[in-house]
């Protein structure tokens, strides 16, 4: 993005990288070697900053609108296209979708200790976890192995969130799959085609 559009943004678009490696020698070497010389890089060390920004696992994304605020944290497969972000925070306007309510602190619309998506029951999604674990994920593993070799990233991620209202007695839940398939063209076809037959459940697709 910064070779294609940095000399249009010029200063009001910093991208900047955090890295969790266990040394700043390792992220010199990476970013040579992957020629990612543009960005800002900042090596996490002993600072406590993932638990700061509540970061649980990587990669993580977070989006700083023009007012210094926070406006999307999560995934960055969450995001279609992030140089179209920038388009939209250059110009003042807010950005929608998954992780850009709760990151600009905005009000849930949904009332407290409401059910999530079509009133998941969570014993129904558990299940549904427990079997991709023993079950469809080893098997996935097997299958796709020749396949995966060839890609960059290629995994299936079950996510679960609940949060319990003690008042109302009632769950709202947050189930998600993602699916990062990122490789030739006919590796990710195959990945993503029995991904789709053998993975099934009430959860939000993330791909």
């Amino acid at each position: 993005m910064l070779d294609k559009r940095g000399a249009e943004w010029g200063d009001k678009v910093k991208i900047i990288c955090i890295s969790i490696d266990q040394t700043a020698d390792a992220v010199v070497k990476h970013c040579d070697a992957k020629g990612w010389n543009s960005p800002i890089h900042y090596h996490r060390a002993e600072s406590d900053c993932s638990k700061q920004y509540s970061v649980s696992g990587v990669p993580n994304v977070m989006l700083i609108d023009t007012n210094g605020t926070i406006v999307f944290k999560g995934h960055p497969a969450n995001r279609k296209d992030l140089e179209a972000d920038f388009d939209t925070l250059l110009k003042g306007e807010k950005i929608t979708g998954p992780g850009t309510e709760a990151a600009g602190g905005g009000d849930d619309d949904e009332e407290d200790g409401a059910a999530g998506k079509d009133g998941l029951n969570p014993a129904d999604c558990l299940a549904v976890i427990d079997s991709f674990v023993k079950e469809t994920g080893p098997a996935l593993q097997k299958s796709l192995n020749e396949h995966a070799k060839k890609m960059m990233r290629a995994f299936c991620v079950m996510t679960y969130t609940e949060n319990y209202n003690i008042n109302t007695e009632k769950s709202k839940i947050d189930w998600k799959n993602y699916r990062v398939l990122i490789g030739p063209q006919d590796a990710v076809d195959e990945c993503k085609k029995q991904i789709e037959e053998n993975v099934k459940g009430d959860f939000e697709k993330v791909e």
